[in-house]
Formats: C-alpha cells, sequence, structure tokens
C-alpha cells in the first residue's frame, strides 16, 4: 500500500499538516530526524502533502499489508 513519510529534508513549516485531510501528520517525538511524521495507519497515499511540501520533504514509501 503506497503510504507517506516526512524526511530530513524537512523545515518544519506544517504546509502538509494543515492539509492532510486524514490528520495523519503530527509533530514527531524529541529526537526524531525531523519535526513531523506520518502516521501510516491513518495515512490513505493521497498525496496531498507531497504536493504542498516546499522542501519535497513528503515522499512516497511503500507499506506491507499485515497478514491476517
Amino acid at each position: 500500500m503506497r503510504v507517506f513519510a516526512v524526511t530530513e529534508a524537512c523545515a518544519g513549516c506544517g504546509a502538509c499538516l494543515r492539509t492532510c485531510p486524514e490528520r495523519a501528520i503530527r509533530p514527531a517525538p524529541a529526537g526524531s530526524p525531523s519535526p513531523l511524521v506520518v502516521l501510516e495507519d491513518r495515512c490513505t497515499g493521497c498525496a496531498e502533502c507531497a504536493e504542498v511540501c516546499p522542501a519535497a520533504a513528503c515522499v512516497q514509501v511503500e507499506r506491507e499489508e499485515e497478514e491476517g
């Protein structure tokens, strides 16, 4: 499944956080490599974060499907 992640290129402007329709982007815990983090269980892969990110820090990644 296609989801997005925030890379170290993130400047913390919050454009993606405000744009995400699923509210899947949150401030990262202290010590994280980027100021924001994507909650993969909430991300639908819509790519709105990538479209608005001025630093191109929101990138597509593949999430493995859980067996069940």
